[in-house]
């Protein structure tokens, strides 16, 4: 199977409030795009991507939230992308990743999370990989 477009969308619960951003950096901000991935006879996950040096915002728990083909999809990975490196730095479950995102989230609002943008070595700190 590969890359969808089809998910579904519902609302889910807020976490602890971060304080506000202004609405132009809600604006400005990237939407992570869901995907879902997976090879027939493995269990399909959805992953979105954090890219260096972008503010992104991402769903808080999508896991909750975005299915294909009518059922929700369990297994969720957050993608680090490099453009320093130029590419796939790593990847990590989408739920740690919330748990390690929480330092450079500037807001959040209705289930999703303004992230800052993160520097190579605060991805790779994510990673728990340090220069």
């Amino acid at each position: 199977m590969g890359l969808f477009d089809r998910f579904k969308g519902q609302k889910g619960a807020e976490g602890p409030k971060a304080p506000e951003a202004a609405p132009e950096v809600w604006e400005n901000a990237f939407k992570a795009n869901i995907n879902f991935y997976g090879k027939e006879g493995e269990e399909t996950f959805g992953a979105l991507v954090l890219t260096e040096g972008t503010e992104t915002i991402l769903p808080t728990t999508p896991w909750e939230k975005y299915g294909l083909d009518g059922k929700l999809v369990a297994d969720w990975r957050l993608v680090l992308v490099s453009i320093t490196g130029q590419g796939i730095i790593g990847m990590l479950d989408y739920r740690t990743a919330m748990e390690k995102l929480g330092p450079y989230i500037q807001d959040r609002r209705e289930g999703l999370v303004l992230t800052r943008g993160l520097s190579l070595q605060e991805m790779k700190g994510l990673l728990g990989n340090h220069p």
